[in-house]
């Protein structure tokens, strides 16, 4: 990690410890018994940053901060006028807990230089170890033959589509060092959770990896014109592209691309269309149907299962983030927290001339994410945290580094 050796040692101390409590995370999140010891690891992060805070008497934060703990609370309230209130308060627990841990690992990062590039790596190896791990669990010989078997790999871990968006995410983290850094030998790391991720046979990965890709070269800019590196980039990019064609064409990565036409063929109504993408779209349009019901303040955040119950057998959530806060909080609560979102998307944008490739880069995980999301449910994941954090250090970082660049013409 860049100049990681100039730190003291609490902070090295620190940013290991984030790196395994994410790790941790990724590996045993689906498991209640075992998830304990990735929050072990946290309380210790979170105990050590809370000393230094204590020590010099001041926690900074941003608008976006206070943002997310005024949504919190609202969505504490929501359990006055929800369906099942303490299915409100536990979320409301919940988002409390990860407004905390954003306002904590804040206060750390900001103090660091390029503490962005810091989050970044974190990011990038704990999907790389994390996707050897998935490897490993099976055994290299049994995973391979699951993949020729057209299994999706992930299942016994945590939930398959959860292990491709990290592993994918990983992946393009990794392409982004490559290419922006010149650091050629991590392609060769991102291959690792590159399999992983195409292996869990999730729809999302292909979409979150072409879009990744194609933003990395769309947003890259060189210094000044240069023929021999404009040929060079688009080369690249061809071999990626000509890369990714070959390889969805195996056979073992046939599963994934049968559900992604399965996809396809309900948006253009079309061909066949598999169960699962049908009742994803019927709890859409359940939740539609709920928020026109109750459109200011919706029925309560958590309590998405009774509209999903009320047709099907599942209680369970939307499977669309803008549904689920839209139908459960309302206009109100997806206002509060989509301005987090429109705040780092805004800035992003607007620092974009600065040739920043952290903005590049955070500006394409945000975009992703939006994208992402009319599949998921992300609003209470720690991940999501993790790229709000991501996306306010560079924001801040950006910002103090114009204002130096003023102070220095003013001098």
């Amino acid at each position: 990690m860049k100049n990681i050796n100039k730190l003291p040692l609490m902070a090295k101390i620190k940013i290991f410890l984030f790196l395994i409590y994410v790790l941790v995370f990724y590996m045993f999140g689906a498991d209640p018994n075992k998830v304990k010891y990735s929050e072990i690891i946290l309380i210790i992060f979170l105990g050590l940053e809370l000393i230094e805070v204590c020590k010099t008497k001041k926690i900074k934060y941003t608008i976006p901060i206070l943002i997310m703990f005024i949504f919190t609370f609202y969505c504490y309230l929501s359990n006055f006028w929800a369906t099942n209130a303490q299915l409100s308060i536990n979320k409301a627990k919940t988002l409390f807990l990860l407004s905390t841990f954003l306002l904590v690992t804040y206060n750390f990062f900001i103090n660091l230089e390029m503490g962005e590039d810091y989050i970044l790596k974190v990011i990038m190896y704990a999907g790389i170890f994390f996707a050897i791990y998935v490897i490993m669990y099976y055994g290299i010989g049994k995973y391979f033959t699951k993949l020729m078997n057209g299994e999706r790999v992930g299942e016994e871990i945590d939930n398959v589509n959860a292990i491709g968006l990290q592993t994918s995410i990983s992946f393009i983290i990794a392409i982004f060092y490559a290419l922006y850094d010149n650091k050629k030998i991590i392609i060769l790391l991102a291959l690792i959770p590159l399999i992983v991720a195409l292996g869990t046979g999730s729809r999302k990965v292909i979409i979150l990896i072409v879009l990744g890709i194609f933003l990395l070269f769309l947003l890259k800019k060189e210094e000044e014109f240069n023929i021999r590196k404009t040929i060079k980039k688009v080369l690249t990019f061809l071999i990626i592209v000509i890369l990714f064609i070959y390889v969805s064409q195996l056979s073992i990565f046939s599963n994934i691309f049968n559900r992604l036409d399965s996809m396809l063929n309900m948006v253009t109504q079309n061909g066949k269309v598999d169960s699962s993408t049908k009742l994803r779209e019927t709890y859409i349009k359940l939740g539609t149907r709920q928020f026109l019901q109750s459109p200011l303040f919706g029925i309560g955040v958590g309590n998405s299962g009774y509209i999903t119950s009320s047709e099907t057998k599942h209680f369970t959530y939307l499977h669309n983030n803008f549904v689920e806060l839209l139908s459960t909080t309302g206009i109100v609560g997806f206002s509060l927290y989509y301005s987090v979102y429109i705040y780092i998307i805004f800035y992003c944008i607007k620092f974009l001339k600065k040739r920043n490739k952290y903005i590049n880069i955070t500006l394409i995980i945000f975009f992703i994410n939006l994208v992402l999301e009319y599949g998921v449910v992300t609003y209470y994941s720690k991940t999501t945290y993790i790229y709000i954090l991501l996306g306010l250090i560079t924001i801040e970082n950006e910002r103090r580094k114009k204002i130096n660049e003023q102070n220095n013409k003013i001098d």
